[in-house]
């Protein structure tokens, strides 16, 4: 009998403390950067990018694209069931193909699997899930990675 709750204490410290190790550990982010230059990420789950320049994103899933700034030029190739929201956001639903998407304000998301992008310009990004990911400034590779399961949205370069 002894025995029993000496073992049932133990499990119970034990899950006690792998709790409260898991509760006080920080966070994992995906990694980033900041300033002006290319990200280019390929992988499966969420990718998302904001800011100026030009985003090429292909895979497979939900795609979503924002204009915020009204001077974006939006090229989507290949399957999808599109739909214009009145907030500004157009939903690309049953996704298979490639968005190409240039302006001063833009946000492209990709939730799904066979992601490949390439961001060129400045903004912050969010890779979630399974993959790698590269920051390259004035021809060097400054950052390199792998995308995590939780994020906070970053800089690039």
């Amino acid at each position: 009998m002894k025995n029993k709750h000496f073992h049932i204490i133990l499990a119970l410290a034990l899950t006690l403390s792998l709790a409260s190790a898991l509760l006080a550990s920080p966070p994992v982010y995906a990694d980033s950067g900041g300033g002006v230059g290319t990200l280019t990420a390929s992988g499966n789950g969420l990718a998302s990018i904001s800011g100026n320049g030009t985003i090429v994103m292909s895979g497979n899933g939900v795609l979503w694209i924002r204009d915020r700034g009204g001077d974006a030029s939006i090229l989507v190739t290949g399957k999808g069931v599109r739909r214009e929201f009145p907030n500004g956001w157009i939903r690309y639903a049953g996704f298979q193909g490639q968005a190409t998407v240039t302006g001063s304000d833009i946000t492209v998301k990709l939730s799904g699997y066979g992601i490949d992008l390439q961001a060129v310009g400045a903004g912050t990004y969010i890779l979630r899930g399974h993959g790698t990911y590269s920051v390259e400034k004035d021809g060097v590779v400054i950052e390199s990675g792998a995308w995590t399961r939780s994020a906070r949205p970053k800089a690039f370069p």
